[in-house]
C-alpha cells in the first residue's frame, strides 16, 4: 500500500506534539489531509515539510537498503540505551519518542533502516532509553498496567518488573494508541491506499502477551477509548465514502468531493470496522490524538465546515450507542479569537464535566459541552506551532498538565515542566540533559509524549 499525498498531515511546526496534526482534506487554503509521513529537516515548517513527504514518503519499498554511520546525536542516545533485559519503569514519570520519519525511511535512493528511541525521564530530569526499530509518529501510552509502545516489528510492554516484547509486523507509521483498562493496548497504523481504491489502517491489539492484527477501512487520526471499546473519527472513510452522500444532510453544496465525518468502532471486532454514524463535517479540522469519552459519549473540538462552506470552531458530543451528535460553537467572554493553524495543536481531556484543552499559544481553557461557553483557566507561557521559537508537547494526567519544551537549534537543553491543572501553578520544572541541537534533526524527530497516570 502507499500513503499518498491526499493523506499527508498538515502539521505546522517541528516537534509540534502528539496532537499537532489537523484532520484536513486537500483543497481549502492548500491544507492537506492526515497522513502518516513526517518531514525532514528542523528548519522547515511542518506544513512545507509534509508537502515534501507527499512526494517522497511511503512509496513502494525500493530494493536494497541504504547504510550510513550513526550521527553524533544518534550516538548520544545510544549511550543512554538500557539493554532490553535490564529495562524497567523504575522511577520514570514521563516518556517520549524520537526517531526517523517516513520520508527518511523511504527516500528515492532506497529504503533506510535507522533506530528510534523511547526515552524515559524521572522527576529530576535524568533519562535513559530503549532502542527500537522504526515507527513514524510512535504514540506511547501509559496506564496503571504499565507503558505500551510499538515499532514496525514488535509490541512492547514496560513495567516495574521489566520489558516484554511480542513480535507483530506492521506498517511503519502510527496514528493512535490506546491502553485498555484491563491491561493490553490497541494501536492504529497507517496502511495507505489499497488496490481497491479505499484507504486502510491496521488495528493491532496486544493482550495477555498475544498480538492480533487486522485491517479496517478509513484513516483514523482522532479516536477515543470508551470503556474497552476503541472508536475512530475520520474524514477519509475509505470504501465507505460512497455510503454517506445517500444520507440526508450528508452532502456538501460547495465541495462535491467532500465526505462527511464518520464514526466507527475499531475494536473489538471480528475483523474490520463497524460504522456507527456520520455527521456533516466537510472540511476544517479535528485535532488528532486520543479524545475523551465519558458514559459512552465522545467529546472533542472540531473546526467545522458545513454543507454551505461556513467555518466555525465547535465542541462536539457524539454518542457511540445511538450515533446521535450535538455541536455547539465555541464562545469566549474575553474575546479570544482562534485560528486554524493553531487549532491543530490542541490537546484535550475531560475533567469535572467539562472539556479541558491546551491551545498552541500555551493557554489552557475549559468548555461546557452543553453550551460551548469557554473560559480561560491559566496560561502556561509555553508555545508551539508555526513561526514560534519554542515547540512544546503537552499531556494531561489526573491532577497535572505536563509540558516538554525544546527550542530547535538553540543552546541549552530541553525542559520538562509540570503544572497544577486546577490552579495553574508550576509544580516542577527541570532541565533534561538532552541538547536542543540533538533533537528534531535528521533521523531523530521528537513526536509524542506520555506520562505516568498518577503523577
Amino acid at each position: 500500500m502507499r500513503i499518498g499525498p491526499s493523506e499527508m498531515s498538515a502539521r505546522a511546526a517541528a516537534g509540534g506534539g502528539p496532537r499537532a496534526d489537523l484532520h484536513h482534506r486537500v483543497g481549502k487554503a492548500g491544507l492537506a489531509a492526515h497522513g502518516a509521513g513526517k518531514s525532514e529537516g528542523k528548519s522547515m515548517s511542518l506544513r512545507s515539510r509534509r508537502a515534501a513527504v507527499a512526494a517522497l514518503a511511503v512509496m513502494m519499498a525500493l530494493p536494497g537498503c541504504t547504510s550510513r554511520s550513526p550521527s553524533g546525536p544518534q550516538e548520544f542516545f545510544d549511550r543512554a540505551v538500557v539493554p532490553e533485559g535490564e529495562a524497567m519503569l523504575s522511577d520514570a514519570v514521563m516518556a517520549f519518542f524520537v526517531g526517523p520519519q517516513n520520508s527518511e525511511m523511504y527516500p528515492v535512493t532506497g529504503e533506510v533502516h535507522e533506530p528510534g528511541y523511547l526515552v524515559l525521564v524521572n522527576a529530576q530530569g535524568a533519562f535513559r532509553a530503549v532502542r527500537t526499530k522504526r515507527m513514524d509518529m510512535m504514540a506511547p501510552v501509559w496506564s496503571d498496567h504499565g507503558l505500551y509502545f510499538a515499532d514496525e516489528g514488535s509490541d512492547y510492554h514496560l513495567t516495574a518488573s521489566g520489558l516484554t516484547k511480542a513480535g507483530n509486523p506492521k506498517a511503519t507509521a502510527q496514528n493512535l494508541m490506546f491502553a485498555l483498562p484491563d491491561g493490553g493496548a490497541v494501536g492504529i497504523y497507517n496502511g495507505g491506499h489499497g488496490a481497491d481504491g479505499g484507504y486502510a489502517n491496521q488495528v493491532s491489539a496486544t493482550t495477555g502477551g498475544d498480538a492480533r492484527r487486522y485491517d479496517v477501512q478509513g484513516n483514523y487520526f482522532t479516536g477515543a477509548l470508551c470503556d474497552d471499546h476503541v472508536f475512530g473519527l475520520t474524514d477519509n472513510p475509505g470504501t465507505h465514502a460512497a455510503e454517506a452522500p445517500d444520507r440526508p444532510g450528508m452532502k456538501s453544496t460547495k465541495d462535491l468531493t467532500a465526505s462527511p465525518q464518520m464514526l466507527a468502532r475499531l475494536y473489538p471486532a471480528d475483523g474490520g470496522e463497524k460504522v456507527v454514524a456520520w455527521r456533516p463535517h466537510f472540511g476544517g479540522g479535528t485535532p488528532i490524538g486520543q479524545v475523551p469519552c465519558h458514559d459512552g459519549v465522545i467529546t472533542f473540538l472540531s473546526w467545522d465546515t458545513d454543507a454551505d462552506g461556513r467555518e466555525q470552531a465547535k465542541i462536539v458530543s457524539w454518542d457511540t450507542a445511538t450515533g446521535e451528535h450535538r455541536a455547539h460553537p465555541l464562545t469566549f467572554d474575553d474575546g479570544t479569537q482562534l485560528n486554524l493553524d493553531d487549532f491543530g495543536y490542541i490537546v484535550q481531556d475531560w475533567r469535572d464535566g467539562r472539556l479541558h484543552w491546551v491551545y498552541a499559544d500555551g493557554r489552557v481553557f475549559s468548555t461546557d459541552s452543553a453550551t460551548g461557553k469557554t473560559t480561560t483557566r491559566f496560561d502556561t507561557g509555553l508555545e508551539t506551532g508555526v513561526g514560534r521559537p519554542t515547540q512544546t508537547l503537552f499531556a494531561f494526567s489526573d491532577t497535572r498538565l505536563h509540558a516538554l519544551s525544546t527550542s530547535p537549534g538553540a543552546d541549552g537543553d530541553i525542559t520538562y515542566t509540570v503544572f497544577n491543572r486546577a490552579r495553574g501553578g508550576v509544580v516542577r520544572k527541570v532541565s533534561v540533559p538532552i541538547p536542543n541541537t540533538g533533537i528534531n534533526v535528521t533521523y531523530l524527530n521528537l513526536t509524542r509524549m506520555t506520562v505516568r497516570p498518577t503523577t
